[in-house]
C-alpha cells in the first residue's frame, strides 16, 4: 500500500521541461469559463500560466464583460500615492489594497483615470513628469512634462494605451498670460511633436471641461458655457487639429443657476448625446448638500435642453477626472438615474491651514437626496483626491 500511495504522489509531479502540461490541456472552453469568474486585477497572472491559458485570456479581453467601476484613493491616512493606493470595487462591496510599485515613483498624487489607466503627477504640477498607470496589468507609460508653472486641470486620453500606443492626450493648464489653455501630446508618433507639448491653437479662454470622442472631435466648455470644437480626424493622426466649431448654445427650458463654486461643471458622453453636468452646493458653507443638474446638447438647435432623467445609465464623477456614464442594464448593480461622486471641498483648520475634506456619495436625479457613503481604509482627509476607475484587463 505504501508504495502504491508513493506512485500516486510521484504521479502528481511533472518535469521541469513541461511544468504545465495539466494546464496547457485543459478545453478551451472551460479556460474561457474559467477567466470570466477572474477579477480583473488576477487575468495578467492567469495569462502568464502557459501559452493556452495566455490565448484564452486574450480571447476574453477582445470581447470583454463590461467592468464595474471602483474608487482608487491612497491608502494611508494624510496619505501619498506612493505609499500605496486602495481600489474600492462597488460590485463586490470589497477593497483591495496594493503596495508602493515602480508604477508611483517620482508622483504623489492622483490627476484623473482615462480608458483604465491612473493619471498621477505631483501635487503641485509645477514641475515633473506625468506618469500613466494601468493597476490591473501594472504596465505604465512616461508623458513629457509641461513647462514649469503649467499647472494641470483636466487631462483625457484618446485610447487605452495598451492597445493603442499611438495615442493622444489632451489637457487643461494654467499659464501665465490666461487663466486655461489647452495642450495636446502624441504618443508613439513621428515628427515635430512627437516629444513635446504642444499648445491648441485658438484655445484662450477659461475652460471647465474637455471631452475626447471617438470620431476624434475634442469638445471643449468654457466658462460662459459655449462649446469649441477641434477636429484631430479620426485615427488621431492629425498633427494639426484644426477649430471646427465655436458657439454659445441658448437654454431651451430654465438657466443656470450661476451660483456654483469652482469648477464643478462636467461634459459627458452618454448613449451617443453629449450632456453638460453642473454640481451646486445647497447652504452657506462648505459643508452644505450637493445638487445636480443635466443638460443634453442639440447641436443643430444650438441648445442646452434639461434632462428630467438619466434612464439606464448612471454618471461618475470626480473633481480631477473626465466624467463617465455607464449602463446600469450592462451592470445592473449600478443604481439607475444617479449620480456617483467623489469630490473635495476646501476647509480651515483650528491651525488656519486648509485642508482638502473628502466627500463621496450617490445622488438620486428622481428624488434629489443625496445618499453619502463611507469605504473601508478611506479617509475624509488626504493629499491626493480619489478617483473613479474602470479597470481594464490589459
Amino acid at each position: 500500500m505504501a508504495s502504491t500511495h508513493s506512485a500516486k504522489r510521484r504521479r502528481l509531479k511533472y518535469s521541469s521541461t513541461t511544468p504545465n502540461k495539466w494546464a496547457d490541456e485543459l478545453p478551451t472552453e472551460l479556460l474561457g469559463l474559467i477567466v470570466k469568474k477572474l477579477a480583473p486585477n488576477f487575468i495578467s497572472r492567469f495569462k502568464a500560466v502557459c501559452s493556452s491559458w495566455n490565448g484564452a485570456a486574450r480571447s476574453y479581453i477582445s470581447a470583454p464583460l463590461p467592468q464595474y467601476p471602483g474608487l482608487m484613493y491612497p491608502s494611508t491616512r494624510w496619505g501619498w500615492i506612493g505609499n500605496g493606493i486602495c481600489f474600492s470595487s462597488l460590485a463586490e462591496k470589497k477593497v483591495y489594497k496594493t503596495e508602493a510599485s515602480q508604477g508611483f515613483l517620482g508622483v504623489d498624487s492622483f490627476l484623473g483615470s482615462s480608458h483604465g489607466w491612473l493619471v498621477m503627477g505631483k501635487r503641485a504640477w509645477t514641475l515633473g513628469e506625468i506618469r500613466l498607470f494601468n493597476p490591473i496589468s501594472r504596465k505604465s507609460r512616461t508623458l513629457p512634462s509641461l513647462p514649469r508653472g503649467s499647472p494641470i486641470r483636466k487631462i483625457v486620453l484618446s485610447s487605452d494605451p495598451s492597445r493603442n500606443n499611438n495615442f493622444v492626450v489632451v489637457v487643461i493648464h494654467e499659464t501665465l498670460n490666461v487663466p486655461t489653455r489647452l495642450a495636446f501630446y502624441q504618443h508613439g508618433r513621428g515628427g515635430e511633436n512627437a516629444t513635446a507639448w504642444t499648445e491648441l491653437e485658438g484655445s484662450h479662454d477659461h475652460y471647465f471641461d474637455i471631452l475626447l470622442r471617438n470620431n476624434g472631435h475634442l469638445f471643449a466648455l468654457s466658462k460662459d458655457h459655449s462649446i469649441q470644437v477641434w477636429d484631430f480626424g479620426d485615427t488621431y493622426n492629425n498633427n494639426n487639429p484644426t477649430k471646427i466649431m465655436h458657439f454659445r448654445p441658448s437654454m431651451a427650458r430654465n438657466g443656470f443657476h450661476g451660483t456654483m463654486m469652482g469648477d464643478k461643471k462636467w461634459l459627458v458622453e452618454s448613449m451617443g448625446e453629449l450632456l453638460l453636468v453642473e454640481r451646486e452646493w445647497l447652504g452657506d458653507n462648505g459643508r452644505g448638500t450637493e445638487k445636480f443638474d443635466v443638460y443634453e446638447l442639440n447641436i443643430a438647435a444650438k441648445t442646452w435642453e434639461k434632462v428630467e432623467c438619466l434612464r439606464d445609465c448612471a454618471l461618475f464623477l470626480a473633481k480631477n477626472q473626465p466624467a463617465m456614464s455607464l449602463s446600469t442594464q450592462k451592470l445592473p448593480k449600478l443604481k439607475e438615474n444617479s449620480i456617483y461622486f467623489a469630490d473635495e471641498y476646501h476647509e480651515h483648520s483650528h491651525g488656519g491651514d486648509i485642508i482638502d475634506i473628502h466627500v463621496r456619495g450617490v445622488y438620486n436625479f428622481e428624488t434629489k437626496v443625496v445618499k453619502q457613503y463611507s469605504i473601508t481604509g478611506a479617509n475624509n482627509f488626504s493629499y491626493s483626491p480619489a478617483v473613479w476607475i474602470v479597470p481594464s484587463p490589459w
